[in-house]
């Protein structure tokens, strides 16, 4: 019965490239150099003319156990990939007219960062712990998620973070989970109430005695505009755009350096050609001018009050707020917003402006969007 519902099956050509196999022809072929390389050279001074010896593929020693050499790893890789009937070299091994045979590079690399007892897995766990706290925490337990070196920060909980990091290994390298078991943490369920005695001993929270409210990044905030105003366009894959009006998710605009989207270059988008560990949070007053005057935060605005056209007054009020905040406002905050909704829809009755009232529910929408509550988490 899906099936029959559906859309139906819809088949597309795609290139699947597999080291070792001979060369497919392809639209980049005319554009001067090739696109796998056999073999990669030293390079006297950076030059491709002055070539030195062959650089062959190896681990670093000091996240190695004393006396590995990195064959072990290769031998694993060769072994999984031989046993499993459906894999690249398990159809070589069957054909015997096949000639090409992978190095299984990537597949010695994959399995020396996960292997935590003999190369680089301990290290790996540690560090994608860390980034997974920094992004619900806002800072890493290591404030230098790039830099677990001699000249990086220091550890400011070292057991927390070793005991994440066996839990992760244990449970399978299972992500989703150690999303959930940091957001269902009491540090994180924490207030955000601001206590002066204790400011005093730790300013900077790093012991976490406070949940410090945080800003969404660019993404989230337009992803949370579009989706609070009922015009998100979920669907997923796809081609990416350079249209600041497309109503997918933020993920899908192009990168493009002489095309970038103001929006969210306004909210400290980062610099996407370099490695960045932590994005900066910077406070300026365009920012503040975007969601006053923005052509498209008025029409998000415009789109929100239409999901509620249909309620009264009194119910419109609470269901704005539940809509933008995930809560009921308190009883000050209904007052307030009767009496702003009522003097807006007097201003542009007096001035003959259309429907007097659905213009100061607008203007109330892109007030709750504008306030701190719907681009902080707290």
């Amino acid at each position: 019965e899906l099936k029959k519902a559906g859309p139906g099956l819809q088949l597309r050509k795609v290139l699947v490239a597999s080291e070792g196999l001979p060369h497919l022809p392809h639209h980049a072929d005319d554009r001067g150099y090739p696109h796998f390389y056999p073999e990669t050279y030293f390079l006297r001074r950076g030059d491709v003319n002055q070539k030195g010896d062959v650089a062959t593929q190896d681990f670093l020693p000091v996240l190695m156990r004393e006396g590995e050499d990195g064959g072990r790893w290769r031998e694993t890789a060769f072994a999984r990939e031989a046993n499993d009937a459906r894999g690249p070299l398990a159809l070589r091994l069957n054909d015997p007219q096949a000639s090409h045979q992978p190095s299984f590079r990537r597949a010695r690399l994959a399995h020396w960062l996960t292997d935590v007892d003999r190369g680089a897995g301990h290290l790996v766990a540690r560090v994608i712990v860390n980034r997974l706290w920094q992004h619900h925490f806002g800072r890493g337990l290591v404030a230098t998620p790039n830099d677990f070196g001699a000249s990086g920060e220091r550890p400011t909980h070292p057991e927390l973070l070793e005991w994440l990091a066996q839990d992760l290994v244990a449970q399978g390298w299972q992500l989703k989970r150690l999303h959930k078991l940091m957001m269902t943490s009491a540090v994180y369920l924490q207030s955000a109430e601001f206590d002066e005695a204790r400011a005093k001993v730790d300013r900077e929270n790093t012991f976490y005695w406070r949940h410090t409210p945080r800003r969404l990044e660019a993404e989230a905030i337009r992803d949370a505009m579009l989706s609070v105003s009922g015009q998100l366009d979920p669907t997923m894959y796809g081609p990416g755009t350079l249209d600041q009006g497309m109503r997918r998710r933020s993920v899908y605009f192009f990168i493009k350096r002489s095309q970038l989207i103001p929006t969210m270059m306004l909210f400290d988008w980062p610099e996407h050609l370099v490695s960045i560990g932590q994005r900066s949070t910077t406070t300026i007053a365009p920012q503040a001018l975007l969601f006053m005057n923005g052509p498209q935060d008025r029409s998000y605005a415009a789109a929100f009050a239409g999901r509620l056209k249909e309620l009264a007054d009194d119910t419109f009020i609470p269901a704005a707020h539940t809509l933008a905040f995930g809560r009921q406002p308190l009883a000050k905050e209904s007052e307030l917003a009767a009496q702003f909704l009522a003097k807006q829809a007097a201003v542009y009755a007096a001035a003959g402006k259309g429907d007097a009232a659905q213009l100061a529910r607008v203007d109330f929408c892109q007030a709750l969007m504008s306030m701190n509550e719907f681009i902080y988490v707290e």
